[in-house]
């Protein structure tokens, strides 16, 4: 069975061709670590579901031992490698400057998913407001961390920060307890409608953060009441 994917059409503001239209995901919801075993259950397996988690576990845990000590880990789905951030002042170690992360990227199973994937188009949305990508300005990579006294950027649409309602403006929400830090007017770096760059607090308690942002802008007149995109990932703080 082939999988699927449903998306909107979002109209390219880049160039003046009406017929240049991009594809904003419309997310099916969030699945975490039990919610991948009911899909193995499903599949139907002669082992129980308590040894199916404890496999599963036991395998992840191995891919991070393997991989934070110094193997390039390649299971398939994905290649996995450590990587050190920050310099080295005096060829020493800095905790506040420096440290590190897995990087991530597809491997060939996920590649040949990927191939096997057709997308219905569920339309156009000309006012569609998404944000569709994050990216640590320190690593310069989409890798599911935001570096904690450094720039991260927020790729979407219609996210210009724009209006005067108090609610307006850039959240780290933790992912755990749904606690939101409302990031200070200073913290906005550049503030444009398909690109956001923040400054992460240094003072931000470790944890995994959704970015959510909250706007009054349309590209034309503001909205009367604001609206927000909130992204479904969570991100580490680093």
């Amino acid at each position: 069975m082939k999988n699927k994917l449903k998306a909107w059409l979002k109209p390219n503001d880049l160039t003046p061709n009406p017929n240049d239209f991009s594809a904003v995901l419309s997310p099916a919801g969030n699945v975490d670590f039990n919610g991948v075993v009911d899909e193995v259950m499903s599949e139907g397996t002669e082992y129980q579901r308590d040894t199916v988690v404890d496999i599963s576990r036991r395998f992840m845990r191995a891919g991070s031992r393997l991989a934070l000590s110094g193997y390039n880990v390649n299971t398939g789905q994905c290649y996995m490698r450590a990587v050190i951030t920050g310099a080295l002042y005096g060829k020493k170690w800095d905790p506040a400057r420096n440290s590190v992360y897995v990087a991530i990227i597809q491997g060939a199973d996920l590649r040949r998913e990927c191939a096997d994937t057709e997308v219905e188009i569920l339309g156009v949305k000309p006012d569609l407001m998404a944000i569709t990508r994050v990216v640590n300005l320190v690593s310069k990579q989409a890798d599911g961390t935001l570096p904690r006294g450094r720039n991260a950027q927020v790729d979407g649409s219609y996210l210009k920060l724009a209006g005067d309602d108090p609610a307006v403006g850039v959240y780290l929400v933790e992912a755990s307890s749904g606690a939101e830090t409302k990031l200070a007017a200073e913290d906005i770096v550049t503030n444009d409608p398909s690109k956001l760059i923040i400054y992460v607090p240094g003072d931000l308690p470790a944890g995994e953060y959704r970015i959510k942002v909250v706007t009054q802008f349309t590209g034309g007149r503001l909205l009367n009441a604001p609206r927000e995109a909130i992204y479904d990932a969570a991100y580490t703080v680093v």
